[in-house]
């Protein structure tokens, strides 16, 4: 084995701001071979070894082990026969330690002195700089100014005077050093292409045997690593990610004590670092998605069948029946306040489990030109990257600026978006809900008809020809209209599904209520506990006899503006449930004694009729202690 030339003090500024690589290298040889990548080490010591051009360049994605094969060329350096590269050495140049300003000399003037040194030791020594595009620009005291390391180096290479190799991103190469043509020219690119599946797992074989400390790593689990990581670590390159995997993995295993590596240590670190559901990760079928269209029904009333067609295209999702390369993807439409927000909330809670794993957007607040689509992007990308299991919801999406649409025709198209630092974000697994008003009067229109109208195949195919004008009215091209997964209409909401709603909206009115320790009864079967005659339709008020209906009867009726939806309503049931419920809460905090803990809520008096389309009807509550609930009143 040849000896490490070491560096003495002819060699000051080396010394001070460069690491042996191959020094490192020597302590343990075998650790630093770089599997699957004997093709481009063998092209490195070609490149090495020319008489022009002869300062290699890796460029290649992220993680994709450029670096590696550094190390690797340095440990065949160690032993190789080949008279022209026998007895070099490997070291590595810190620009980050350059730059540091804790002696008097400047950046330029240390750099140059390496410069200076490595050409004295051209024999004996190859300089390797990481992140190399970071020479463009770097020193330079004042814009524009030629003392750069880019400009202090490029004389040296053309004149081969020294070695240096070099190592940067696609990306980075194509906007720093590719630009300065005259720097690119002085070195010899070599490619590192990303490995493929097949390759990294051969790869993984070897390296679980150098991290394992003892545990053992079964090949079972090492299929799940390369399975999970090219699943869903897609913002990463083989074969990092898949090494990156192990060793997490390998970390939950030891604080477990655990001898064997299994699936669970795994799934956990994609679980706890992705946000991916442990059910998905485990490809079991879980009950919210089973349960998920009858729970969406008690949730959002009215709207059964805007419900079963979102259920069933999340089912054949679910049973790999998409196309799982992009978002599923939602335009809910229809008239304002009839539960299309309420069904992406809804859908949130009953997939995921909570609220983390929903992602809401006010489009309106993206409309400006010139300024919304940067924005917009950051928040996008950086809302995704953390939680790429979610609902998406993009709220009023007709009124974004039109560059906010074509940045969601990408994400409709391929699943995924760069960041502004060029990392790429999966949006594959996201559901996106868009929801809109456009086309509101159509479906107003619509629902004006009789069942029949409805049903008729051409009035149907007429019908959804008007909302198609009606979306490109609002801007929507034909190309992105063509790329949502699936329109949903919801229809305008009957009465009797206001009512619906006016109760369940009570009902968890109630529950906050009963935290404070107050109850509110306004269903038939409660009401009727107090006041028996209740369900037959009346009681004795003041000894006279009047017509009782059920309290979410009225609001329903008083606060249902089918020009708005729901919206209303919750403004309605606070002035006739919450306001007095409220004000009895409070006397209680600042410790006033009341005689009842108990609402009863009810309408009495003629509700609307043809005759009467306002009604004689009005709110009476009444008040009493729940220990007393034998007792009518």
């Amino acid at each position: 084995m040849n000896a490490i030339i070491q560096h003495n003090s002819l060699t000051p500024y080396l010394d001070r701001y460069t690491t042996d690589i191959s020094a490192k290298v020597m302590t343990d040889p075998d650790k630093y071979q770089a599997y699957q990548r004997e093709g481009i080490t063998r092209r490195m010591m070609v490149s090495l070894m020319k008489q022009i051009q002869n300062a290699p360049l890796l460029v290649g994605l992220p993680g994709v082990g450029k670096t590696a094969i550094v190390e690797d060329l340095a440990r065949q350096l160690l032993n190789t026969n080949v008279a022209a590269l026998k007895g070099k050495h490997l070291i590595q140049i810190s620009l980050a330690n350059l730059m540091k300003s804790s002696d008097s000399e400047s950046f330029a003037h240390k750099f140059q002195a390496i410069i200076n040194e490595l050409i004295a030791n051209k024999e004996t020594v190859i300089a390797f700089i990481d992140e190399i595009h970071q020479i463009v620009g770097t020193g330079a005291e004042t814009a524009g100014s030629s003392l750069d390391a880019g400009n202090i180096i490029k004389p040296a290479l053309s004149r081969d005077d020294l070695q240096i190799i070099g190592a940067t991103t696609t990306k980075e190469f194509h906007e720093y050093v590719a630009r300065d043509g005259a720097l690119m020219r002085r070195f010899d690119l070599i490619e590192v292409p990303e490995l493929s599946y097949e390759q990294t797992k051969n790869v993984l074989a070897k390296v679980a045997l150098q991290l394992n400390a003892g545990i053992v790593v079964p090949e079972s689990v090492q299929d799940k690593i390369m399975a999970l990581a090219q699943r869903y670590m897609t913002d990463r390159y083989f074969p990092e990610k898949a090494i990156m995997l192990l060793d997490g993995a390998l970390s939950v295993a030891k604080l477990a004590n655990k001898t064997v590596l299994d699936g669970t240590d795994v799934a956990t670190i994609i679980h706890d670092d992705y946000h991916v559901p442990e059910y998905v990760i485990n490809q079991t079928i879980d009950e919210r998605l089973l349960n998920l269209l009858p729970q969406l029904k008690s949730q959002v009333i009215g709207q059964e069948t805007a419900l079963e067609k979102v259920a069933m295209k999340l089912t054949n999702r679910e049973a790999g029946l998409a196309d799982t390369s992009k978002p599923e993807s939602f335009l809910f439409m229809g008239p304002t306040g009839v539960g299309k927000t309420e069904t992406a909330k809804q859908l949130a809670g009953n997939l995921f489990g909570n609220n983390q794993n929903f992602i809401r957007f006010d489009m309106s607040e993206f409309k400006f030109a010139g300024t919304s689509l940067e924005r917009f992007k950051d928040q996008l990308t950086t809302q995704v990257r953390h939680t790429p299991y979610a609902i998406l919801l993009l709220d009023e999406i007709e009124k974004a600026d039109p560059e906010v649409m074509d940045l969601l025709l990408q994400v409709l198209d391929d699943g995924r978006l760069s960041d502004e630092y060029g990392r790429v974000i999966n949006f594959k697994d996201l559901i996106i809900i868009m929801t809109t008003n456009s086309g509101a009067k159509a479906v107003m229109n619509r629902d004006a008809k009789s069942e029949s109208v409805k049903e008729d195949k051409k009035r149907q195919a007429n019908f959804e020809e008007q909302l198609e004008i009606a979306l490109q009215s609002d801007g929507y091209r034909p190309e992105f209209i063509a790329r949502i997964g699936a329109i949903v209409v919801f229809d305008v909401l009957k009465m009797t599904d206001m009512v619906k709603i006016v109760a369940l909206k009570l009902t968890r009115l109630n529950q906050k209520a009963q935290a404070s320790g107050f109850n509110i009864l306004f269903t038939t079967e409660n009401v009727a506990k107090y006041i028996p005659s209740f369900e037959l339709g009346f009681e004795y008020l003041n000894d006279q006899q009047e017509i009782s209906s059920p309290i979410a009867n009225y609001i329903a009726d008083v606060g249902y503006k089918p020009s708005r939806g729901v919206r209303p309503i919750d403004d309605t049931i606070a002035t006739y449930v919450s306001d007095p419920v409220a004000a009895a809460i409070i006397k209680q905090r600042q410790g006033v004694t009341q005689d009842f803990d108990t609402f009863i809520f009810r309408a009495i008096g003629n509700p609307p009729s043809l005759t009467s389309p306002y009604g004689e009807w009005q709110v009476v509550v009444s008040t009493v202690k729940e220990a007393s609930s034998n007792e009518t009143i």
